[in-house]
């Protein structure tokens, strides 16, 4: 009976000043929420003629085959000029160092396709985070304006 009487004096003494702290604390959070959102983040402009979609349907392709382990396959879609300079073994030690000891790939937690305009070879990234059993790996794979492979970064976060 005690501790009930010693709430009671609690509320009053806290009474609306603590529902408008409330109120004001939850507005603040719808208000930072609603700018999050607003600010999404956005990549820079693609080089003419590029389609975000195409770019991160063809970014998430050269993922999955390299999951798959299809290092030849993904090295044979690579541009002439820059398949000359690599080799298949090289993108599965690529792979590899990535991945390694990351355990099982798991879902796609996030993309953005962002282009590169201001360089003698423009060009367009498409960014895929995808979750691992124990942390993400990034995935940054650019194409020409051709929609030729060109590059891919893979890193663990």
């Amino acid at each position: 009976m005690c501790l009930q009487s010693e709430v009671k004096k609690t509320k009053k003494k806290i009474g609306l000043p603590l529902a408008a702290l409330a109120l004001l604390l939850l507005s603040l959070a719808a208000l930072t929420l609603l700018l999050c959102t607003a600010c999404a983040v956005k990549g820079n402009p693609l080089p003419k003629g590029m389609e975000e979609d195409a770019v991160l349907s063809a970014g998430l392709g050269v993922m999955d085959q390299l999951i798959r382990g299809e290092y030849d396959e993904v090295y044979e879609e690579l541009r002439s000029d820059v398949r000359d300079a690599t080799t298949a073994s090289a993108l599965e030690d690529v792979m590899d160092t990535a991945t390694d000891g990351l355990g099982e790939p798991k879902e796609v937690t996030d993309t953005m396709v962002t282009g590169v305009t201001d360089t003698d070879e423009p060009h367009a990234i498409a960014v895929i985070r995808r979750k691992y059993e124990k942390k993400s790996v990034y995935f940054r794979i650019a194409f020409d304006p051709d929609m030729e492979l060109i590059g891919l970064d893979i890193k663990k976060k």
